[in-house]
């Protein structure tokens, strides 16, 4: 069982290093700097190598525990006692950093999406000046 608390703990540590990443790439986000969502996407992308190591782990351990398959809740019905009361408060924990994560990086997406719109807007427009500007000088070239 301390592996597979350890292996929930490590989950933990790994949600609140993403909420980070998502929280900078947010507010580069917000004040339009793109080599640091650019980093911070790089930083994303080791975060999920991670996440993908400690969820097999967390298989493996659930495996040799009994509960293949099982929900932390499946699990916490399995257990009682101090092992119960640790177990609660990690799964609580996990969820709330799992949430907040989930919060976080849809508003650095929707941040960023409000952005590409604005990009594209302003190509669009320069392009339709661009095309006035063909017009009117056309003839004279």
């Amino acid at each position: 069982m301390n592996d597979f608390i350890t292996v929930i703990e490590d989950f933990i540590h790994l949600f609140q290093e993403l909420i980070q990443i998502e929280q900078t790439k947010l507010e580069a986000s917000k004040k339009n700097r793109i080599t640091y969502v650019e980093d911070c996407m790089n930083k994303e992308q080791a975060a999920i190598l991670k996440l993908r190591g400690l969820d097999k782990k967390r298989e493996t351990c659930q495996e040799r525990l009994g509960y293949k398959g099982y929900t932390f809740q499946q699990i916490l019905s399995e257990t009682s006692g101090t092992e119960h009361n640790r177990l609660k408060k990690l799964f609580d924990t996990l969820t709330h950093q799992v949430r907040q994560f989930q919060d976080t990086n849809e508003s650095a997406r929707s941040m960023i999406e409000i952005n590409l719109h604005m990009i594209n807007k302003t190509i669009n427009n320069s392009q339709k000046g661009m095309t006035a500007d063909k017009a009117k000088w056309e003839g004279l070239l």
